[in-house]
C-alpha cells in the first residue's frame, strides 16, 4: 500500500509519497522494497504519484511510467488534463491486457494524483482511477489551496478528523444525529499552505506520521495485525509554472 499526499499553495503543488511496496499471500505479508519509486515528474512541466498495485504483470509502476513518456509527445502534452488522459489510457490500456476487462467493486486498483498548470496560469491536481480510466479534476488548486491524501489514510483521518469513520462504519455502528455533531466538532481545522514551503512541510508531515504510526503500531483493537504497508523514505516533488523540482528523494 502506500500513502500520497498532494498540498496546494499559491506557489505551487507538492506532491509526496512513501517508498514501500508489500507483498500479500493470503495471510503471508511481507515488505519486498523500501525504494520504489512512486512520484514521477513528467516532461519537466507535471507531476504524478501513485498508490495502489505495484506491479502491472511483471512491469513496474515505474517502469511502465518510462514506456508512457518514452512512446508520448511532449508536445502532446499541453495541459494537465490532457495529460492525465493520456496517461489514464495507457494504463487502463496496460491494465486491461493483463486482467481483463474487470472492473473494479470499491475503489480503484490502481490510482494516480496528477499536478500541473493550466493555459491561466492556474495550478490544479487531477485523480485518474484504474481500471475505467477514471479522470477527476479536484478542487485542490493553487487559486484555492489545499490538500487531499490516497492510500492508507487512516492515520490521516484520525489526526485531522479525530475519529476513524470507515472503521466505524466497517464495525457495522452508526450514531443519532447528536452524537454525529459532536463527533464533528472534532474535526482539526486545517490551514492550508500559504507557501510553497508551507505545502511542502504539510505533504512531509502526513506521509512521515503516517509511516512512523504504522511502525509504532499493530492495528487497533478492533482490526489487530496491521501490515506496516507505508516506510522507507519521503519522496517530494515540487511542480510550479517554472517546472518541476525535486525537494527530497533518495
Amino acid at each position: 500500500m502506500t500513502i500520497v499526499v498532494a498540498a496546494a499553495s499559491p506557489d505551487g503543488i507538492v506532491l509526496a509519497a512513501d517508498s514501500r511496496t508489500t507483498f500479500s499471500d493470503g495471510g503471508r505479508h511481507r515488505i519486498s522494497s523500501d525504494t520504489a519509486d512512486k512520484v514521477f515528474a513528467l516532461n519537466q512541466k507535471f507531476g504524478v504519484a501513485t498508490y495502489g498495485m505495484a506491479l502491472i504483470g511483471d512491469r513496474t509502476i515505474n517502469g511502465l511510467m518510462d514506456e508512457f513518456l518514452a512512446n508520448t509527445d511532449r508536445d502532446e502534452c499541453i495541459d494537465g488534463k490532457t495529460t492525465a488522459d493520456k496517461l489514464g489510457a495507457f494504463f487502463h490500456e496496460r491494465y486491461e491486457a493483463q486482467f481483463g476487462a474487470t472492473q473494479p467493486g470499491t475503489g480503484w486498483p490502481l490510482g494516480f494524483v496528477l499536478a500541473g498548470y493550466d493555459a491561466a496560469g492556474i495550478g490544479r491536481v487531477w485523480e485518474i482511477g484504474i481500471p475505467g480510466p477514471s479522470v477527476t479534476e479536484t478542487p485542490v488548486t493553487t487559486a484555492s489551496r489545499g490538500a487531499l491524501w490516497r492510500g492508507q489514510v487512516d492515520v490521516i483521518g484520525r489526526l485531522i478528523k479525530g475519529y476513524d469513520i470507515n472503521a466505524i462504519q466497517a464495525a457495522g455502528k452508526t450514531f443519532d444525529a447528536s452524537v454525529q455533531t459532536t463527533l464533528n466538532g472534532l474535526e482539526y481545522i486545517v490551514l492550508t499552505p500559504l507557501t510553497l514551503q508551507d505545502a511542502a512541510d504539510m505533504a512531509a508531515f502526513l506521509v512521515r506520521t503516517t509511516i512512523d504510526m504504522q511502525r509504532f503500531s499493530d492495528g487497533t483493537g478492533l482490526a489487530p495485525g496491521l501490515v506496516p504497508g507505508c516506510g522507507g523514505e519521503t519522496q517530494m516533488l515540487a511542480v510550479t509554472r517554472a517546472g518541476t523540482e525535486w525537494i527530497r528523494r533518495r
